[in-house]
């Protein structure tokens, strides 16, 4: 497992943002699902709660990323058919994306969520043809959703968030760095401990505190922490998220661990034409088709 992070390293990077804590009806679907034969229908209930948090969950459910042969007509059939810990794991970054997002209707903001539900349909869809299991496909899917909440925090306070970015990695610095000096923060942390606030599992709050620390994470002795990074920053090479997000065509990341990242999956690069293709077959369009 990736070392502790530093807890002057966590109030340094806090001072001045609220992490939002988790929205009760995450606290209530918790409780039923610790009992021993959780209900269904109660679940489905408590997400109904919420006819917006409802309704944009059938929505993304019924679109073309989860290609379903049957439409969903309801939480609970949704719960039923995907299973409960799936349905879960996609309202609780519905319920991420309505909490940071509400209010903002800038073009940055739209493009950070935009450029997340991609990155996570991808990181779904790559860990499906590595045949991972369930789980683990629900796990990539989550850290594509939530590896960059910290932006909405920092983006909130500095509109001048995305041009600063776009300077400094187009003159080749990393993301950390550039936050560090900018905003005394960065999303890596912020991202951790709103992970950690929202339930997600260790592995995932590990791996969304150090996806732009390659040199760390690369080394830990955890397996499953190296797929889903490595699974991660695959993801998000083939969405093109530095073009998204910052209109920026090179990525020093990937160009400098490219090569450790593709190892870690078995890879060469080589290969990555390949599995664009067969993300393209499934209406899921990645850099490829961009150039």
């Amino acid at each position: 497992m990736t070392t502790a992070l530093d807890m002057a390293l966590i109030e340094r990077a806090l001072s001045g943002f609220t992490i939002p804590p988790r929205p009760e009806i995450l606290q209530h679907i918790q409780q039923q699902l610790a009992k021993s034969e959780p209900s269904i229908s109660r679940i489905a209930a408590l997400i109904n709660l919420d006819v917006g948090i409802a309704g944009f969950t059938l929505k993304v459910v019924n679109s073309a990323y989860f290609g379903l042969r049957q439409k969903i007509t309801s939480i609970e059939h949704a719960c039923k058919y995907l299973g409960l810990n799936r349905v879960i794991a996609l309202v609780r970054s519905i319920l991420l994306r309505f909490t940071l997002a509400e209010g903002r209707q800038d073009p940055f903001s739209q493009r950070l969520w935009s450029s997340a539900l991609h990155t996570a349909t991808i990181a779904m869809a790559l860990a499906k043809q590595f045949n991972l299991n369930q789980a683990a496909q629900d796990d990539c899917y989550s850290l594509g959703l939530f590896h960059n909440a910290g932006i909405a925090l920092i983006s909130e306070q500095a509109p001048q968030y995305a041009t600063l970015m776009q300077q400094g990695l187009q003159a080749g610095r990393g993301c950390s760095e550039i936050e560090e000096q900018h905003f005394q923060t960065c999303h890596e942390v912020l991202g951790y401990l709103i992970a950690q606030s929202w339930g997600l599992t260790p592995e995932l709050c590990n791996v969304i505190a150090y996806h732009h620390s390659p040199a760390l994470i690369l080394q830990s002795d955890n397996d499953y922490e190296q797929q889903l990074f490595a699974l991660l920053k695959l993801a998000e090479f083939f969405s093109g998220e530095s073009r998204l997000l910052y209109n920026i065509n090179v990525d020093p990341e990937w160009q400098n661990y490219s090569g450790a990242i593709l190892d870690v999956l078995e890879l060469d690069s080589l290969s990555l034409p390949d599995f664009a293709e067969l993300l393209h077959r499934q209406d899921i369009h990645t850099v490829y088709s961009l150039n």
